[in-house]
């Protein structure tokens, strides 16, 4: 059992045959997926994805992302998105939602006011987030400290320190772990990954985005989640299936499945 953590489904090119890439998923063992949207002119597309049928379980998360603060109308999209959240009962988490300092000019008092205010709405409605934490995570940490959310949230592409980590976790965090982990330079991120407890870990993919070792230049797909179970496990000195079935467990607790 597989719970790929963060997969971008309603993407362009995922768009036609978003069957074909579950079928594919499911035949690795991927048995539930998290979507979660990005701007609030995608939602419905990812609304419309996370109900079309299929055995995989796709679970809806709606955000706005600090990556595209340009095609955020910030008031009117976080009334959208609270009102998402009354009318809604599928909605599992608020994100991707967070910070970076990674892109050019990144107007950081918008990013925090957007970010503050997700926040807000994850604390009032009860939902964990999913965070975007970019070359951001300590400036990620000092927000968090002033909501407090009950329910935590997964940290997703965690690249940070063993300290940032363990931050995140005494917080009720997951670290999401994705393709970075399978290369051989990611020294930093393999020492946290083994350090940390597994209920801390959750396993993604970002596709398309992210891709692992070996798919260089290429789009990711949700089915890789098998392959970046199967290096963590090697990684820890644990079997893949024992790895598997503790971070599906780990995401599903999260999440309230």
């Amino acid at each position: 059992m597989l719970f790929d953590s963060h997969c971008h489904l309603d993407f362009p090119e995922f768009a036609v045959g978003i069957s074909s890439h579950l079928d594919q998923a499911q035949l690795k063992g991927v048995t539930d997926i998290l979507v979660p949207g990005v701007t609030a002119n995608d939602w419905f597309r990812v609304i419309d994805t996370c109900q079309l049928s299929h055995p995989i379980q796709r679970h809806l998360a709606l955000g706005l992302h600090p990556c595209f603060l340009q095609q955020h109308n910030v008031e009117q999209d976080l009334l959208t998105l609270e009102t998402h959240l009354k009318q809604r009962d599928d909605i599992v988490a608020i994100g991707e939602c967070g910070l970076d300092l990674f892109i050019e000019e990144p107007q950081l008092d918008t990013q925090q006011t957007l970010f503050d205010a997700q926040l807000e709405l994850a604390a009032a409605y009860d939902l964990p987030v999913v965070l975007h934490v970019r070359r951001s995570v300590d400036l990620v940490t000092q927000r968090l400290k002033r909501h407090r959310l009950q329910r935590g949230g997964i940290a997703h592409a965690f690249s940070g320190s063993q300290q940032q980590a363990d931050n995140l976790v005494a917080m009720g965090f997951l670290i999401g772990v994705g393709g970075a982990v399978t290369y051989e330079r990611a020294n930093r991120l393999r020492r946290v990954v083994c350090s940390l407890p597994a209920p801390s870990l959750a396993l993604e993919t970002d596709a398309p985005d992210m891709p692992l070792s070996g798919y260089q230049g290429a789009s990711n797909h949700p089915l890789r989640v098998a392959e970046v179970a199967e290096t963590v496990a090697r990684l820890r000195g644990e079997s893949t299936e024992s790895i598997a079935q503790q971070t599906h467990h780990n995401v599903a607790a999260l999440l309230g499945l």
